[in-house]
């Protein structure tokens, strides 16, 4: 619910939670939603720090406009609940200059078309807002298989069908599971601490109606932390966004941490 310009209170329903609370890209789209109230460009880059998993409880979202220049605004926004900082997040939006088409220099992977591609279901009980997708396989590793292979590259589109703008992207960087999961053979908590999002076409005017291919891979791991990757990209192999997170692998073996975000280590 809109409070005003650049507040807004939202419940997350369980429906869009994942393991541990709400859906980190679902948070970071919220986020952008408010900053957007204070701006009139498109959103191009975001960083958002996940201080501890949210409740059921309200989440006031309240943004600041921290500069305005003639192609690019500068917002700042924190999530609050219970009177605690949740998320603390910052975007940068941009006006487009010209009408030119952006180069791009790097190739989509091959993989089956979307309507070629066998339909998957995410569990429930781990990730339940996988629910809120129609996804299709389309090459890479599978979740707890015990591969060697820990790249990932799935079809998503909402049910009911959305068109992806840049907000219904912002939250696609962060819907695969973590590319170390083909690796594993049980399921093991892994929480999001920072996500950087970068969208290279202007999706806020040109949305895709359509499915879109989301890639995920592990970068690093280790030492109780990860490092992933993903890319968006549409039918036709035009890249939409990237992202980079850092994640934190909780397990019994460093502190009996299962079940908690890492706020307590500090």
């Amino acid at each position: 619910m809109r409070e005003g310009p650049g507040r807004w209170e939202v419940e997350v329903p369980r429906s869009w939670w994942a393991w541990l609370g709400p859906q980190g890209g679902l948070l970071n789209a919220l986020a952008a939603r408010a900053a957007a109230d204070l701006v009139d460009g498109a959103p191009r880059a975001t960083h958002a720090q996940f201080l501890r998993s949210p409740s059921e409880a309200p989440i006031s979202f309240v943004a600041t406009l921290e500069r305005a220049g003639r192609t690019s605004q500068f917002v700042t926004v924190r999530g609050i609940q219970d009177g605690m900082p949740v998320l603390l997040a910052s975007f940068v939006f941009a006006r487009s200059i010209d009408g030119a088409p952006v180069e791009q220099r790097v190739e989509a992977p091959a993989v089956p078309r979307p309507e070629d591609s066998l339909e998957i279901e995410f569990p429930p009980e781990l990730v339940p807002f996988g629910q809120q997708f129609v996804i299709r396989y389309g090459s890479g590793g599978i979740p707890m298989s015990g591969s060697a292979e820990s790249e990932m590259a799935y079809w998503f589109r909402l049910q009911p069908a959305v068109p992806v703008d840049a907000l219904v992207a912002i939250v696609l960087t962060d819907v695969m599971p973590p590319g170390i999961y083909p690796l594993l053979t049980e399921a093991a908590p892994i929480v999001s601490a920072e996500l950087s999002v970068h969208l290279h076409v202007d999706l806020a005017t040109r949305p895709v109606d359509d499915d879109v291919l989301v890639v995920q891979r592990n970068v690093t791991n280790g030492q109780g932390w990860c490092v992933d990757e993903a890319d968006l990209w549409d039918r036709n192999g035009v890249l939409l966004a990237q992202s980079r997170q850092l994640r934190r692998v909780l397990t019994n073996d460093n502190g009996g941490e299962q079940g908690e975000r890492a706020e307590d280590e500090s």
